[in-house]
């Protein structure tokens, strides 16, 4: 059997996304791999579902078309690639938060014979023996499926106890990898994943529904040796953006992970995430000492009414607490965002600014809440005016992270121009911040950045 595995991801249309290495087939095709199956990898991540998409997926001549799926507009593109595949007589399987979040919606509105719900490498290997020897689909646990006309779900699965068992994503199937490279610090990165899940509660986040609430990681030996591998692949690449959830979860883990990096001799830079309620200022030397150069921080809001109402488990003053321990280690803060919240109000927001103000991070990255059935937050969302979705194609709009989006979900009675003006202030002070701390390291050059850049942002407003 043949299986074609497919990254939809976002349109050309939405230029300010990246494309990033998709883990969650890349991991697939490499388990499917070793067990002998002949996969096709295919990452459209960016590009135009044209002809051209079509071709290449008749060319790949798959018995069974794997797609991921995201609650966004991928689940736009997702369903026209199901629609070309069922023409050609394929057999259609989803996976990814998007089908575990919207089961019954998958199976009964888009074209597919199974959604597979949750970790996918050894649901999606039972799945297609069982599809192979023509067996009964209740039989398989952890995905969901119809049947005369009714969306049936089977018992969950339970997770793979050890990660380390997996092979290495098969990173070789995406062919170049330049289009993943991102810069840090000089170099040129690019993400990698050590663990899946999170202990976290927080009420706006699916990562419960997808991974059941529990944090499970790469040994340290096996993410240096993974990180060896990417590394052999691509001698442009310095680094990686370590994309995990939450990679800070075990500080002996980290710990051995940066030793690990020094015993080999790994010359790298990276950048990873941090709960604020668990930053060590001891251990930010160590990671600093084995080349990370920048942490995140879900900060979320600078409200302590809305941080416990998103049971977001820290307050306020870890926060500051947090933020000054990066800054005092000599690493930059990238400090992630939430608006749009049920209940929020204007004094909210504008604690949010005053936090940022404080905690002065050198990125900032905001995005729009959106309401995902099963978690905490979502009947709240409901009650404040948002609208469920009916179809498939109404989640596809809905499901964007862009601030603009906030006045088309119903729930904030505030509209998106207050959150997209702090925003543009936000990275305006921070944008300050780095001047001025480059022109007292450099005195002489320092200006003539500053010129050179005011110039490049007024023609990037007008164009």
């Amino acid at each position: 059997m043949k299986v074609a595995l497919i990254n939809v991801g976002f349109g050309p249309e939405e230029s300010d996304l990246r494309p990033s290495p998709p883990f969650g087939i890349m991991h697939l095709a490499a388990y499917l791999r070793r067990e002998g199956y002949d996969i096709t990898l295919l990452d459209w991540s960016g590009e135009p579902l044209d002809d051209m998409k079509h071709a290449a997926l008749r060319a790949a001549n798959a018995d069974v078309i794997g797609i991921h799926v995201k609650i966004s507009s991928v689940i736009l593109r997702a369903l026209e690639v199901s629609r070309w595949a069922r023409e050609d007589g394929r057999t259609v399987i989803w996976g990814g938060p998007g089908p575990t979040t919207l089961p019954d919606e998958t199976v009964l509105q888009a074209p597919v014979d199974a959604a597979v719900l949750g970790e996918g490498e050894v649901t999606f290997l039972e799945l297609i023996r069982t599809m192979e020897r023509n067996g009964d689909l209740a039989s398989v646990k952890g995905i969901a499926f119809a049947r005369d006309g009714r969306a049936i779900k089977t018992e969950p699965r339970g997770r793979i106890s050890d990660l380390d068992s997996l092979p290495l994503p098969w990173w070789e199937g995406l062919g170049d990898l330049s289009r993943y490279h991102v810069p840090l610090h000089g170099r040129s990165v690019v993400p990698i994943v050590t663990s899946r899940g999170c202990p976290g509660k927080c009420g706006f986040c699916y990562a419960r529904s997808m991974w059941g609430g529990r944090w499970q990681a790469l040994s340290p030996a096996r993410v240096l040796d993974a990180m060896e591998h990417v590394l052999s692949l691509d001698d442009r690449i310095g680094g990686f953006l370590i994309i995990d959830d939450l990679f800070y979860a075990s500080p002996d883990r980290v710990r051995d992970i940066c030793a690990g990096i020094k015993e080999r001799g790994l010359d790298i830079v990276w950048n990873c995430e941090i709960r604020a309620d668990v930053v060590r200022p001891e251990l930010l030397d160590i990671m600093k000492d084995a080349g990370c150069r920048q942490v995140l921080i879900g900060v979320e809001s600078g409200s302590p009414r809305m941080l416990e109402m998103v049971n977001k488990g820290t307050t306020v003053e870890a926060m500051k607490a947090a933020a000054a321990a990066v800054h005092n280690a000599g690493l930059e803060l990238y400090a992630m965002m939430v608006g749009g919240l049920p209940t929020e109000t204007d004094e909210d927001v504008k604690a949010t600014e005053r936090l940022l103000r404080t905690i002065r991070p050198e990125y900032t990255e905001f995005l729009s809440y959106t309401p995902y059935p099963g978690t905490p937050l979502y009947e709240n969302a409901i009650a404040e005016g948002f609208v469920p979705p009916a179809t498939l194609e109404e989640w596809g709009r809905v499901g964007t992270f862009d601030l603009s989006a906030i006045d088309r979900k119903g729930i904030s009675d505030l509209p998106s121009g207050k959150y997209l003006d702090m925003e543009r202030r936000t990275r305006r002070r921070a944008v300050v911040r780095s001047y001025l701390d480059a022109a007292l390291k450099e005195p002489l050059t320092a200006p003539a950045r500053g010129i050179r850049y005011l110039f490049k942002g007024s023609k990037g407003r007008e164009e």
